[in-house]
């Protein structure tokens, strides 16, 4: 499940759920097409980022997105998806549940490499200012809303630094956890139910996680 093919669309592309959106980036930029430098610092393949809408600095997977071919578990047969039919929001999806995705054809534009090189190195720029570099972490862990930033208010609740095991806030960006090697998964699981339960006691606010947890945690 990790391919990227060329469609009779030029601006098209039949890319695998396993492929990994650093990969698929830089691909779209040797082939000098335009609105995927947002997925060179994302860390996770396609199949994910078409689940959640993944996203950054103002853009969104949903945007590329032309149709997904899915397996349908309740139908038990392939299925296609068009965009309209997902009715994407911020960071969800609807009508994917119980499902497994298994590629999707994505639209981009035809740009300058110039034009493509600068952006991507902008949006680099900007995560190594603002994020923490280490290996072991997976990205935003709470959505935003139109009324918050999750890191703003974890931050001010005094929790950067806070850690379980071996698992910690980041002290760079509150909305990210970083993990040592060894890490368990329970631990981070730990650590966001309490950041949570912080967060609630002090503004009210149910914050809601970005990351998904499969499996049973207590």
């Amino acid at each position: 499940f990790q391919y990227i093919n060329k469609t009779n669309n030029l601006n098209e592309l039949e890319v695998g759920s396993g492929t990994y959106l650093p990969e698929l980036s830089r691909y779209l930029k040797e082939n000098e097409l335009g609105g995927g430098e947002f997925l060179l610092g994302i860390p996770g393949s396609l199949g994910g980022a078409l689940k959640m809408n993944a996203g950054s600095y103002g853009y969104e997977i949903a945007t590329n997105v032309i149709e997904i071919n899915c397996y349908d578990f309740d139908e038990r047969k392939l299925i296609t998806l068009d965009k309209n039919s997902i009715n994407y929001s911020y960071r969800h999806s609807n009508n994917l549940d119980n499902k497994i995705i298994l590629s999707a054809i994505l639209k981009f534009e035809h740009s300058d490499p110039k034009i493509i090189s600068k952006k991507m190195s902008e949006f680099n720029n900007q995560r190594k200012k603002s994020q923490p570099p280490g290996i072991y972490n997976a990205g935003s862990v709470f959505k935003n809303s139109h009324d918050y930033f999750a890191g703003e208010l974890i931050e001010n609740a005094g929790l950067k630094g806070y850690s379980i095991d071996n698992v910690s806030v980041s002290t760079k960006h509150a909305n990210f956890f970083i993990a040592k090697k060894g890490a368990k998964a329970s631990s981070l699981y730990r650590l966001v139910q309490y950041v949570k339960e912080k967060v609630y006691d002090k503004y009210k606010v149910n914050l809601e996680e970005e990351i998904q947890f499969i499996g049973e945690f207590n």
